[in-house]
């Protein structure tokens, strides 16, 4: 029997999807915070799929999670780093600076816990483990306005995993990096609904990026078939090219 993909932020939109696309190639452990009736309502589609609960910024809930995969299944084949929080759009010189710190916290920190006490279980499985982080497509050419905070920890999130992707390819563990355009999502919830249509007649299939287009991709990436693009940026979006 395979080892179970862990995947972090399960009950986001985005997170769903990809949880979807995977649980056909395996077991699957979902995470999310605890009380998120959105997860448990995701692990009863799935069978056999298990759930974890962890707020990702606390070292000590980080690594008791961690014990009790290990202690469960053993090993790990696979990561995917799905976790994002909402913030308030705003320009950037009027944001205060602790809504930059959540951010920074949500992406970066919680991503440096969780690969870091996921690494010895991702070792232990048998062949090639991989490791998926979503990032944003925001950090490839200009990105818009008023959205500092979210894309300054997603920067600082996609230069740790393209550093961290050398360093554990011979160790067995191949990171991939996922930049996704905009998905209508917990994310887009408070932008105006004219903001949004004018985003959608700009694009050149006049529809948003979907979750489903990132499980595609995900897939894609937690295959062998993508092993080749380990440390890559991967944009996924129905924008305009950038």
């Amino acid at each position: 029997m395979q080892n179970p993909v862990l995947i972090l932020g399960a009950s986001g939109v985005i997170g769903a999807a990809i949880t979807r696309r995977l649980c056909g190639d395996g077991p699957v452990v979902l995470h999310g915070h605890e009380g998120t009736s959105r997860l448990e309502s995701l692990a009863g589609e799935i069978d056999g799929a298990a759930t974890v609960n962890a707020d990702l910024c606390d070292p000590g809930q980080v690594s008791a999670m961690f014990e009790r995969l290990a202690a469960d299944h053993g090993a790990l084949r696979g990561v995917v780093f799905a976790v994002a929080s909402p913030f308030p759009h705003k320009l950037t010189h009027k944001t205060d600076w602790s809504v930059f710190e959540a951010q920074l916290d949500t992406q970066l920190k919680a991503l440096h816990l969780s690969l870091s006490a996921a690494l010895s279980l991702l070792e232990a499985n048998n062949g090639t483990a991989r490791a998926l982080v979503l990032s944003t497509e925001y950090v490839l050419g200009a990105p818009p306005v008023k959205i500092a905070p979210y894309v300054a920890a997603k920067a600082a999130l996609t230069a740790y995993v393209r550093i961290l992707a050398q360093e554990w390819i011979d160790r067995g563990v191949r990171v991939h990096i996922l930049a996704p355009g905009m998905v209508e999502s917990a994310l887009t919830a408070e932008l105006p609904e004219m903001y949004l249509q004018q985003v959608v007649e700009a694009m050149p299939e006049k529809r948003l990026t979907s979750a489903e287009d990132v499980a595609a991709a995900a897939a894609f990436l937690m295959s062998e078939a993508g092993d080749a693009l380990y440390g890559t940026v991967v944009p996924v979006s129905r924008a305009q090219r950038r």
